[in-house]
């Protein structure tokens, strides 16, 4: 018998068998460690302990599994003086001219109010009223890169129109831009951003969404209506509530924290924190 021979076949067979265990271990690893994808019997299982407490998934529920760290931000400040000099570009304002007014809260915030009642806008409509908000943003230099639209709520012939913050893919709470439109235009307009500073050294684990799903349940515990969740997404969330329950108004910067936003049909939002350990 050829010993050599063998031996080479038997170190063969053990390294093809080895592989085959790696393979294997790492298929598990994939479906079940903590940076894999989520198993649909999971998603599945979810979906339907929702169904019956009356909360309807009608999104898709992301499937991967990350890690990610912590975001520092402060709030954009402005200056009133150089605010209005912005928007009084096209012509004279200030901040008590008898048509539009400006002022700057907590230098973090601008609201401008324009009482004009001329009509503008014939036969305003989402469509209208959306395009004609869009127009005041890059008037006035606030559509950037950092804006993504959100919503359009109507009522009354009045349209409240939404645009909110987005940092390299992923949302940025609590900051927006409002803006009130009708057959006059632009009646009221609302700011309040963030600047994103740095991210943190070290990424904690993410919760999934599946898990994040189950704990909209103790939030909607008293809601007895059909909820339905139209969208999930994972982002940063940044209350500063959470940072002086006293003083949170005041506040100028802190640390922004990821977070899963579900969204309703009827445009409201629920924030569930996406750490595991923090």
């Amino acid at each position: 018998m050829d010993w050599s021979k063998a031996k080479n076949i038997l170190i063969i067979a053990f390294i093809i068998t080895n592989l085959f265990l790696i393979f294997n271990i790492q298929s598990n690893l994939y479906e079940n460690n903590s940076l894999s994808v989520l198993k649909d019997r999971n998603i599945e299982d979810v979906v339907a302990i929702l169904a019956d407490r009356n909360i309807k998934v009608e999104a898709e529920i992301p499937r991967i599994l990350l890690q990610m760290p912590v975001l520092d931000v402060e709030y954009e400040t402005y200056n009133e003086e150089k605010v209005v000099q912005r928007f009084g570009r096209g012509g004279p304002i200030s901040q008590n001219n008898s048509q539009e007014q400006i002022e700057v809260t907590k230098n973090k915030i601008i609201i401008y109010k324009n009482n004009s009642r001329d009509i503008r806008i014939k036969n305003i409509n989402e469509s209208k009223a959306r395009e004609e908000a869009e127009r005041f943003i890059k008037d006035h230099g606030y559509m950037r890169q950092d804006v993504e639209y959100w919503n359009t709520f109507e009522e009354e012939g009045q349209y409240e129109v939404i645009y909110k913050q987005k940092y390299k893919g992923y949302f940025l709470e609590m900051s927006y831009m409002r803006l009130i439109v009708t057959q006059a235009g632009v009646t009221e307009f609302e700011r309040m951003w963030l600047k994103p500073l740095q991210l943190g050294e070290h990424k904690n684990e993410i919760m999934p969404a599946t898990k994040a799903l189950l704990k909209v349940m103790n939030v909607l515990e008293d809601w007895e209506q059909e909820t339905i969740i139209t969208e999930i997404s994972l982002g940063y969330l940044f209350d500063p509530s959470k940072i002086s329950l006293t003083n949170w108004e005041n506040i100028k910067s802190g640390r922004a924290l990821p977070a899963w936003r579900m969204t309703l049909k009827d445009g409201e939002t629920i924030f569930i924190d996406a750490y595991e350990n923090y």
